[in-house]
């Protein structure tokens, strides 16, 4: 087989977008609540709370011991745990979900199912919360759960320090757990599901089926998805003459490349826009009195005469756009003036939602580029400006 050219690959990507637009299509509606309300990392972090804490008639926390037993799959150093009255919380002291029976053991989830970026030094923050718990520090679990198990923890967020904590480095012994809801919770949610007395938990089972049918909808494992897979891979094979297992990895190998030309030129694209239609505009806006400095992650904006803060401009943990105020000398002053405007504590700072479109969707790019996202951002710059006025941070 010869080798392929980005322009073949390009067409054929077009050709199986119309085909899978036009089975699903035919495909009977999916009636899942859960798909319909289109929810973010939060939600699906509530939900996940909600059925580790679920006892059940018998006091038995179904989903949480088998939940502790993929752990344990994973996780030589959590064998020992028993499960009496876990307290089962979201978002205790800013944890996604925090799981204690101290002084026993605590089990940090940190939850990233949505692509949400790290934030400095974040599970180590974590960590030094939970140790004000009277928790023996080898009992005290990390867990990074995401969606696939392609997004990996990054060392903004799991310090040097964090993972000398958790022994990370110590196979036997290591405290910093990945899983996943593709490969660990979806298959522990279909074999909770298939052991329940339906007679006699009904709500949970129903909210087990309901929630394990919206991932596989997630993950193109329902029986329509399935149908329109092998369509689209008979398509596909004959369009591209596959005919043996070399000619499979060959196909890869092009598409993986294929894959990095397009992520880079996006990564620029977007890059230069942010520059063009909001870095260029705000400088010419606030002038020489602030500093601009575009991150990966997020924009900092800082008054020439702030020493400890800046103006934080990035990502929240659903991938919207937030916009607040991070330095570690906020004063109590400051901190009550934010909160007056309904700023939520974060980390070592404060902040709020500007837009809630996703930051890889289509939608929000093109509010970068009308100019609507420039408006709405100057709007709550000028909130926290007006209101800091004169502080010293």
């Amino acid at each position: 087989m010869e080798k392929l050219s980005y322009d073949i690959l390009i067409s054929l990507a077009s050709e199986i977008a119309r085909l899978e637009k036009e089975e699903r299509a035919k495909l009977p509606y999916s009636a899942n609540i859960i798909d319909d309300i289109r929810i973010k990392e939060n939600a699906h972090s509530r939900i996940l709370e909600t059925l580790l804490k679920y006892a059940g008639q018998d006091n038995s926390f179904p989903v949480y011991r088998s939940f502790i037993e993929v752990l344990k799959k994973k996780c030589l150093s959590i064998k020992n745990i028993t499960i009496k009255k876990p307290i089962i919380e979201g978002q205790k002291e800013n944890i996604d979900i925090l799981i204690d029976e101290s002084p026993s053991y605590s089990i940090i989830i940190e939850n990233k199912v949505c692509w949400a970026d790290d934030r400095p030094e974040q599970i180590e923050k974590y960590i030094k919360n939970v140790q004000a718990h009277n928790v023996d520090n080898e009992n005290i679990f990390v867990i990074y759960l995401t969606n696939n198990g392609s997004k990996k923890v990054t060392d903004i967020s799991l310090t040097a320090k964090a993972k000398e904590f958790l022994d990370f480095d110590d196979p036997k012994r290591c405290r910093y757990i990945e899983i996943d809801y593709k490969n660990d919770l979806l298959p522990m949610f279909e074999s909770v599901a298939g052991h329940i007395a339906i007679d006699k938990e009904p709500i949970l089972y129903s909210s087990l089926i309901q929630y394990i049918d919206y991932w596989k909808g997630k993950f193109s494992m329902r029986d329509g998805d399935n149908k329109v897979n092998q369509i689209i891979t008979e398509y596909m094979a004959e369009k591209l003459n596959i005919n043996n297992l070399q000619d499979c990895f060959n196909v890869s190998a092009n598409i993986e490349l294929l894959k990095k030309a397009l992520t880079a030129k996006q990564q620029k694209l977007m890059k230069q826009m942010l520059n063009e239609k909001v870095i260029k505009p705000l400088k010419k806006c606030y002038g020489s009195e602030y500093g601009f400095e575009l991150l990966e992650t997020h924009l900092k904006m800082t008054l020439v005469s702030w020493k400890n803060a800046y103006i934080y401009i990035g990502k929240s943990k659903s991938n919207t756009v937030i916009i607040g105020v991070y330095g570690k000398n906020i004063s109590n002053t400051v901190s009550v003036i934010l909160e007056e405007n309904k700023y939520k504590g974060f980390d070592d700072g404060y902040f709020k939602n500007v837009i809630l479109d996703d930051l890889d969707s289509p939608e929000f790019w093109e509010l970068v580029d009308n100019g609507k996202f420039l408006k709405e951002l100057k709007k709550y710059i000028n909130e926290i400006i007006t209101g800091l006025e004169g502080r010293k941070l």
